[in-house]
């Protein structure tokens, strides 16, 4: 796997389509320890607690997704959201971030949305300890959907 690499999990298709999350919930990016390939898109009712988030330094516990919007454009739905921007390097960052978590904040377990690889070989985890970091979704958005 590589940076940027993404899976969306099925147990959330599922339950949006279902209607059990509403179009307000509040979304929130969590950064974890896990690799990309140890987490399957495929998890039964995956939650925050199915990953080992990790904090400390100027990383924090989580980023609540500001100004998040779903629109569409002909036959494309795009999700997106505000940029979490830059995290500056510290000796109390955490040395074991592999990977970023989307989750919904609103939903009680904290169910999980999606998950981005940011190592180069999925298994390295980042430098923030002497190196800054950014996070910025790309610019199709957060995720899209073709229909």
């Amino acid at each position: 796997m590589a940076v940027g690499d993404a899976k969306i999990f099925n147990e959330f298709v599922l339950k949006e389509r279902n209607q059990t999350y509403g179009v307000n919930d509040v979304k929130t990016l969590a950064f974890v320890s896990n690799t990309f390939a140890s987490i399957s898109a495929d998890l039964a009712n995956p939650n925050l607690s199915s990953v080992t988030v990790v904090s400390g330094g100027n990383v924090a516990a989580g980023y609540t997704l500001g100004s998040a919007v779903m629109s569409r454009a002909t036959n494309v739905i795009k999700f997106d959201a505000t940029d979490i921007g830059s995290i500056a390097k510290d000796a109390s960052n955490p040395a074991t971030v592999r990977c970023a978590v989307i989750y919904n904040n609103t939903s009680a377990a904290d169910d999980l949305t999606q998950i981005y690889d940011l190592t180069a070989d999925g298994s390295t985890a980042l430098d923030l300890v002497n190196n800054d970091f950014v996070f910025n979704f790309g610019a199709a958005g957060i995720n899209t959907a073709t229909v």
